[in-house]
């Protein structure tokens, strides 16, 4: 009797997630004569194969299923059950084969061939023979009936096998004849979408973009992962930790590996498994170093062969690693079934291999761990700048991170290496004291003799390149700017290296002061030198600011252009997802987001804001939290772009990057205005320093000239006077502000100057300059279909762009402006008919129960721990209350919040509960 289970497709339980890509995948079955998916186990293949069934069945198609297990591994039983399911597709097919097997004494198999092969020949259309989970076929009478039948089946047979393993047939004659579809691990991993599609949308986890992209990061796309992922996730509160640190070790997932991968295999795959998950990657002749073994090459085969989540790295498979989660949960049986002496000492074995191979950078990691200090300090002297030049900043950071603090403050090359590291990781402060005592000990080594020659020319070129780079880091661009200049030609050629990068800081010197030309100039430059050099990480910066400065002057389009050409060569040289391309797709959001699609820019944003984050200059994180602000409040998050803004300020004035605060706070008072908030708008400038009253925002600093640093505190002074009725005052600010940068030909913040001036001289009654400025800013932002310069305006900006389009004809009919009109009107009416964010010109914010006992006692001048004792609260949850509080009255700080609930009249009602 057949177990009919075995005959049937697995069930498609409700909310799977469509694949349509890999649907048309298998449906190029139909020109082919076998189709494979492999993969190891957890990856969909039955799923998917279901799938793909039902929509075959949609079409009418003859299907038969066959879900195998060790049972089948037995030629009679196998020949029963494919017989069957071939029935199952046409009923016409091998009909005398069931009884000719029950009564001959001998199994009749060349009968079963013969009958199966003539009867298809019949066939006017295709039949489809799925056999799921082949893994399990290795006796050789199976193998060698399964290659007859593909041998000799007419055209319209169609086999389609899923396994963990390798196949029962060969695979080589049906490759070179075109016949063979193949699908892999590789190509069923979900991909962002699918991972967001399954979480958020099947299961409704409604996690953020940058959780779901660390879980597609660490699972690599395993759908069993993503899914025992999720199991966990239902039950925890801290979701945001655990996705942080979520990894094989993880019951869920140590549980699924174990039970279903790892204790299935012999004892010697199983110790190989377990000891070479030391490795990052590994090779036989590295394996057999390490493990003391003979045989590796033979295991890997094998290790491959059975589908254990092992990943070759190269087309002739001399190089392989493991999928990450699997890699985890090796390294954790490890941990636990071997001596810490013993790791230590395959570790060290590992060292001397990767080191005497020329595999230095890797060897670091392992002597480290090995407790070799002294050897892995000398091994990250030999590699940290081959590494720096590539953009691996992040593994230098581990490295110096791990190495004993008086060892690196005697060795002046890993002080050097940690200036970089700091350079790039926005603490130019820290740098500076790095760089001093670095030049103390390289002073001393010169004096001594120790260090000389080209060595010492070496080191005292990447000294100055990196003085140049710290002062430019801590917003001192004319500063970097004079001390480039007074030595840039004494760079030595021999450091081409140096030389671009002091190329590329004085070309970011000269755009972050409005000097277009010379950025250009500066920075086509420092391409040509880092070329030389072979430095990929210096030709990208390069390709960056050059794409800034095409940015600045309003060509988006040309800048869109030289960051895709930056991206492509960080990926070819670096692989995906580098600091180096990270630096520059973090640029791309803007422009994302300035085209209006939302969706891609913060997919961009959160695929690389975890590198940014970690490292990155705080030009880059600067993009990265002012990007993250607009998209919160074009998607109406209002408090959490807010929460966001007053981050970025604090930031800004911790690190003394005036641009970084002065860009927020323009920010920040626009979104305040937009909920009609004049008067928290008016306190977040005064709290600046900036009097609303001054013809000038710079009142605070007197004698300084406007500069780009400076612009957005006149787009947010002049954005409070048009709210405060005072237009022709914003109008007089704008002018001023207008004229430099049409000077220095940097439009892209033009339009969005006249932008507001067209909103204020349209306020004063003025509509000869309102139609002016209106037709100023459209004219820059139509060749490049910029939006969002004009629709982050809001209301204000569609009255006057209606104003002025009844007055230029040719804003209408088929012409470009015209069609940019009126693609602009239908965004805006979208954005107004969303929700408006809470809020009037004196309507309170809207505070939670809890929120309310916050403020009561925040009101009376308690402190922090006095609050968490007062309202059992833990110190922490007291501190996420008032950073909420903050984020909902704009304001920075405590003094700052009893001020503004005084102001809007709250103050006394808050004290007094």
């Amino acid at each position: 009797m057949l177990i009919e289970t075995k005959l049937r497709p697995p069930h498609l339980r409700a909310g799977l997630i469509a694949r349509p890509r890999l649907i048309r995948q298998l449906d190029g079955a139909l020109s082919a004569r076998l189709a494979v998916v492999s993969a190891p186990p957890g990856f969909g293949k039955s799923t998917l194969l279901g799938q793909w069934i039902a929509a075959l069945k949609g079409r009418d198609a003859a299907v038969g299923w066959l879900a195998l297990d060790g049972d089948d591994n037995e030629i009679g039983r196998f020949l029963t059950y494919l017989v069957a399911a071939i029935q199952r597709a046409d009923p016409a097919i091998a009909r005398q084969v069931p009884v000719m097997m029950q009564s001959s004494p001998l199994l009749p198999v060349d009968f079963v061939l013969t009958s199966i092969v003539n009867d298809l020949a019949q066939r006017s259309g295709p039949l489809f023979l799925v056999l799921d989970d082949c893994q399990f076929l290795e006796a050789p009478e199976i193998c060698r009936f399964l290659d007859a039948l593909l041998t000799y089946a007419p055209a319209c047979l169609h086999l389609v096998v899923a396994t963990r393993g390798p196949l029962p047939f060969g695979l080589a004659n049906m490759r070179v004849k075109g016949q063979l579809i193949n699908l892999d691990d590789m190509q069923l991993r979900f991909s962002l979408d699918e991972t967001e599609s399954l979480l958020n949308e099947a299961q409704a986890m409604d996690l953020p973009m940058a959780d779901l992209v660390t879980l597609q990061h660490r699972t690599e796309g395993w759908v069993a992962g993503l899914q025992l992922a999720s199991l966990s996730l239902e039950q925890r509160a801290a979701r945001a930790d655990f996705i942080r640190h979520f990894s094989g070790s993880q019951r869920e997932i140590a549980e699924f590996l174990a039970g279903d991968v790892l204790d299935r295999q012999p004892p010697e795959i199983f110790a190989f498994l377990v000891e070479s998950a030391i490795l990052d990657r590994l090779s036989a002749p590295l394996a057999d170093a390490v493990l003391g073994r003979r045989d590796s090459a033979t295991l890997l085969r094998a290790i491959e062969a059975a589908n254990l989540f092992l990943i070759p790295l190269d087309a002739e498979r001399h190089w392989f690693r493991y999928h990450h989660l699997f890699a985890d949960f090796l390294r954790s049986r490890l941990a636990a079934t071997r001596d810490p002496a013993a790791i230590a000492a395959l570790h060290a074995r590992a060292a001397d291999w990767l080191s005497a191979n020329g595999f230095t950078s890797e060897a670091v990691a392992h002597a480290l761990a090995a407790g070799e200090a002294d050897r892995a300090a000398a091994l990250v002297e030999d590699c940290a700048m081959p590494l720096i030049m590539a953009s691996h900043l992040n593994t230098v950071r581990a490295w110096l991170a791990r190495l004993p603090r008086d060892l690196i403050a005697r060795r002046p090359k890993l002080q050097l290496a940690e200036v970089w590291i700091q350079f790039h990781m926005s603490r130019p402060q820290e740098g500076a004291r790095t760089l001093r005592a670095a030049k103390r000990n390289i002073r001393a080594a010169i004096a001594q003799g120790s260090l000389a020659g080209a060595e010492a020319e070496a080191m005292l070129a990447e000294l100055r390149t990196l003085t140049a780079g710290v002062i430019s880091a801590a917003d001192r661009s004319r500063s970097a700017q004079a001390f480039i200049r007074q030595w840039q030609d004494q760079v030595p050629e021999s450091q081409p290296f140096f030389k671009g990068t002091i190329g590329n800081i004085l070309g970011f010197c000269s755009l972050s002061l409005g000097d277009l030309d010379g950025a250009r100039l500066a920075s086509l430059r420092a391409r040509d030198t880092h070329a030389a050099a072979q430095s990929v990480f210096g030709v990208v910066y390069s390709d960056l600011i050059l794409g800034l400065a095409e940015k600045a002057a309003g060509n988006l389009q040309g800048a869109a252009e030289l960051f895709a050409r930056a991206t492509q060569q960080a990926r070819a040289e670096l692989g995906a997802g580098s600091y180096a391309e990270a630096m520059v797709a973090i640029f791309e959001v803007e422009l994302l987001y300035e085209w209006n699609d939302l969706g891609a820019a913060e997919r961009l944003l959160h695929q690389h804001r975890q590198v940014i984050e970690e490292c990155g200059l705080v030009v880059h994180e600067m993009a990265c939290k002012l990007h993250l602000a607009r998209l919160a409040a074009a998607r109406g998050r209002h408090d959490e772009a807010m929460a966001v803004l007053e981050r970025a300020e604090r930031l800004g004035i911790e690190k003394r990057y005036h641009r970084l605060t002065a860009a927020a706070l323009n920010e920040r008072v626009r979104l305040l205005l937009k909920r009609g908030d004049v008067g928290a708008a008016r306190y977040a400038l005064l709290a600046r320093g900036i009097d609303p009253e001054a013809r000038r925002p710079e009142t605070r600093r007197p004698g300084a000239d406007l500069s780009p640093s400076t612009e957005p505190e006149y787009l947010a002074l002049a954005r409070l006077q048009i709210a405060e009725a005072r237009p022709q005052a914003a109008q007089r600010l704008l002018d001023q502000v207008a004229e430099k940068m049409r000077a220095d030909g940097r439009l892209r913040r033009l339009a969005q100057v006249r932008a507001l001036s067209a909103i204020a001289a349209y306020r004063a009654g003025d509509a000869l300059s309102a139609l002016a400025a209106a037709v100023d800013a459209v004219a820059i932002c139509a060749p490049q279909r910029a939006m969002r310069t004009l629709i982050d305006e809001g209301s204000a900006m569609r009255e006057v762009i209606d104003f002025a389009r009844g007055r230029m004809p040719s804003w209408s009919g088929d012409t470009p402006a015209g069609s940019y009109i009126e693609e602009l009107g239908q965004f805006c009416e979208r954005a107004e008919r969303a929700p408006a964010p809470r809020g009037g010109r004196r309507a309170d914010p809207d505070f939670s129960q809890r929120e309310t006992e916050v403020l009561r006692l925040l009101s009376a001048g308690h402190s922090n721990r006095d609050m968490a004792r007062a309202l059992g609260m833990a110190p922490d949850t007291v501190k996420w209350h008032l950073k909420n509080i903050f984020g909902k009255l704009g304001v920075a700080n405590r003094t700052q919040a009893v001020l503004r609930l005084q102001q809007i009249g709250l103050g006394g009602e808050a004290a007094r509960g």
